[in-house]
């Protein structure tokens, strides 16, 4: 009996003690570390043109294959021409007339896309014998004709790169007025870089 009434004095001697431990906390002493509040950071990129020394390069991707431009000299295209507009009409236009009532009118002429080559005018409504015009052109460009006056039976009889030759016929005394012998007079007409130059003389019976 005794035994049982010591331990149950011992029990609320524990009880008693713990009660005091778990009552209301006091304040913490004024020696405590305070708190700190935590802040959000944000990473900031620098812009290239102000990046400090040590700092990583910004990398560009190369480019695709197919983005490049190619850097070597390109070969122009040749310049063409045509009887029928652009320089050729106008050219012929500013020919004067040998008739009143007949314009100059293109009728052949030599490689269209070649650097240097020929046109052939004729008075409209012209014959066989009637007087021809030869203009030059480079790279379409106009250059002006072959001779200063109009000759009959004129025709180009090659031409190359820089050169183009042409015959020049004129009719004997018993020739028909279509079909001349006399001649012919072969003269080159050279285009030089900046000039074409004739290369040769024409004979009286061709200027008169």
């Amino acid at each position: 009996m005794k035994r049982l009434l010591l331990l149950a004095v011992g029990a609320t001697a524990l009880v008693a003690c713990s009660g005091s431990e778990q009552g209301t906390p006091s304040a913490a002493p004024s020696s405590a570390v305070p708190t700190t509040t935590a802040t959000s950071s944000v990473t900031v990129t620098p812009d290239p043109a102000t990046v400090t020394e040590g700092a990583q390069p910004q990398r560009t991707p190369p480019e695709e294959a197919s983005d490049l431009v190619p850097m070597g000299p390109s070969e122009a295209e040749p310049l063409c021409l045509d009887l029928t507009w652009g320089p050729v009409p106008q050219a012929v236009d500013s020919l004067p007339l040998v008739f009143a009532d007949s314009p100059w009118v293109a009728t052949d002429m030599g490689d269209p896309c070649a650097s240097f080559t020929w046109v052939e005018a004729l008075p409209y409504g012209a014959t066989v014998s009637s007087p021809t015009h030869l203009l030059f052109f480079h790279d379409a460009e106009y250059l002006g004709t072959a001779t200063l006056e109009p000759y009959g039976f004129t025709s180009v009889a090659a031409q190359s790169a820089d050169t183009i030759t042409v015959n020049y016929r004129w009719p004997l005394a018993d020739d028909a007025n279509a079909n001349p012998t006399g001649g012919p007079a072969t003269i080159d007409y050279q285009w030089d870089g900046t000039q074409v130059t004739m290369i040769g003389t024409l004979p009286p019976e061709v200027t008169g």
